[in-house]
């Protein structure tokens, strides 16, 4: 999958269904967003790149969302292009529920910043090229 242009419109649907995407388990369907030698650095981890590194990143990342219950969101918040390179601007957030029968243990909320650099192919689509992300203190 890529994005046919890169508008506000596009990353906002981009945003929702890589949302999709993730609660339904399908990071082949995200990696497919990344071009095959992008790379993807987030705090506490060395960088991985590589669709099939980025493959088994979310496949990771999928099955421990899952097993706490948790619900991921991306608000996108800036985007601009130049060129065949653009860049967009995130939060991505996720809920983490309290344990299941105990009002006295609360959820959680974890909330990075995200930054994306999409480049676009010869045949006109874009695609991520380098995705960064870094905690949110205190979220």
């Amino acid at each position: 999958m890529s994005l046919a242009t890169f508008e506000p419109g596009s990353l906002a649907q981009f945003a929702r269904t890589f949302e999709r995407l993730f609660d339904a388990g399908d990071a082949a369907a995200m990696t497919s967003y990344y071009s095959e030698d992008a790379q993807l650095m987030g705090e506490g981890m060395e960088p991985i790149r590589g669709s099939a590194a980025i493959l088994e990143f979310w496949r990771a990342a999928i099955g421990r969302a899952a097993a706490a219950g948790a619900r991921r969101t991306i608000e996108v918040h800036e985007s601009s292009s130049s060129g065949d390179l653009g860049y967009a601007l995130s939060t991505v957030t996720v809920q983490i529920p309290g344990r299941s029968g105990d009002a006295s243990t609360p959820g959680s909320t974890i909330a990075a910043w995200d930054a994306t650099v999409w480049q676009r192919t010869p045949s006109g689509d874009w695609l991520i090229a380098v995705d960064i992300s870094t905690h949110i203190a205190g979220r």
